[in-house]
């Protein structure tokens, strides 16, 4: 008997050519939409990541300076516009009213730590001040010696500290050579002070009673490692750096540059008031210098990190109150802050 087979042929019939051509172009459609979208998020997760680190880095430097600048000048019970401090201690340079607050432009006039490499053209801030709270301390004996008795050690005083001692009439800032008795026993000697290692004048129990504080004379810069450095070029990250007396430590990394504008009391009436702001070069009295302008311009990640070109274009922004391109296609963002120097207000 003859069997009928077309039925069974069109039941078991595959996908036309047509058919599977229209297939994949959708599913290519649906996997390129998929690709776009993880790529889009990528790159905003890649430029939020960038700027969270640039806010961080921001915060944490402009606190850390702003604490130092409001406190510039402070010397215990004695005030700079009266007192000038005796230094014995190597490695501070002279403190006076005029220099509690200094910038050095483009680091005129100013020694790197030996280790490290100022970037070029950027400039320096210096503040010198006393800090935390002090003891009383008398010279035994009444004379100008080279040992000072302090009435208690809760500050943890040791050698090699810089210490700062004041009468409100005098004032020597010194190296710590040695600390003994617990601490309250402190001498200072040839090791770490300059000739003629003893104080500048016979402190006593007063009143008012001689007190002693720590003391630090701190230099905020941007700097790289000198073994890292060839060519005008840093091999890693310019940091801020923050050296406080004499000894240099890394504040932030990926900072671009800084500068600062300086509030002057210009005209002498209300002397506590600022009348302009000026750049480091233009400042001709020191003394007047009433607050202080920082800019820091930061960066989101080292130039060769995989996440740190993530703008289309080079930036163009304003920065210390000028026109600034970026050179490339990281992202770039100026941190600001104004701060008021306590002890001039």
């Amino acid at each position: 008997m003859r069997q009928n087979y077309s039925s069974s042929i069109f039941r078991q019939a595959g996908l036309s050519l047509v058919e599977i051509m229209i297939a994949l172009t959708i599913g290519l459609m649906i996997i390129g939409g998929v690709g776009y979208l993880y790529l889009g998020s990528r790159q905003a997760f890649r430029t939020q990541d960038n700027l969270t680190a640039i806010q961080e880095n921001a915060r944490f430097a402009l606190e850390t300076m702003t604490h130092d600048i409001r406190m510039a000048g402070y010397m215990g019970c004695g005030n700079l516009s009266a007192v000038t401090p005796h230094i014995l201690a190597q490695n501070i340079s002279a403190v006076s009213y005029a220099t509690a607050v200094q910038v050095f432009p483009g680091g005129a006039g100013w020694t790197p730590p030996a280790t490290i490499t100022l970037k070029p053209n950027t400039d320096v801030l210096r503040i010198s001040r006393a800090a935390g709270g002090g003891v009383n301390g008398t010279v035994p004996g009444g004379g100008n010696g080279s040992t000072l008795q302090i009435s208690s050690n809760p500050y943890n005083f040791k050698k090699n500290d810089v210490l700062l001692v004041s009468d409100c009439s005098s004032a020597d800032v010194f190296a710590v050579t040695n600390a003994t008795s617990g601490g309250t026993t402190l001498t200072i000697g040839a090791s770490n002070n300059v000739q003629p290692n003893k104080f500048s004048t016979a402190y006593g129990a007063g009143p008012p009673p001689a007190q002693v504080f720590k003391f630090y004379q701190t230099d905020y810069f941007i700097g790289c490692p000198s073994a890292s450095y060839s060519g005008g070029k840093c091999s890693v990250p310019w940091a801020l750096y923050q050296s406080v007396n004499g000894t240099p430590n890394p504040l932030i990394d990926n900072v671009e540059d800084v500068a600062y504008d300086l509030g002057v009391n210009a005209t002498g009436a209300n002397p506590q008031a600022v009348t302009t702001y000026l750049a480091p070069n233009q400042v001709t009295n020191w003394a007047q210098v009433l607050s202080v302008q920082i800019h820091l311009l930061l960066v989101g990640a080292a130039s060769g990190d995989s996440d740190a070109n993530v703008v289309g274009t080079p930036q163009l922004l304003t920065f210390n109150n000028a026109p600034w391109a970026a050179p490339d296609n990281r992202l770039y963002q100026e941190a600001v802050a104004t701060v008021a120097i306590r002890n001039r207000l």
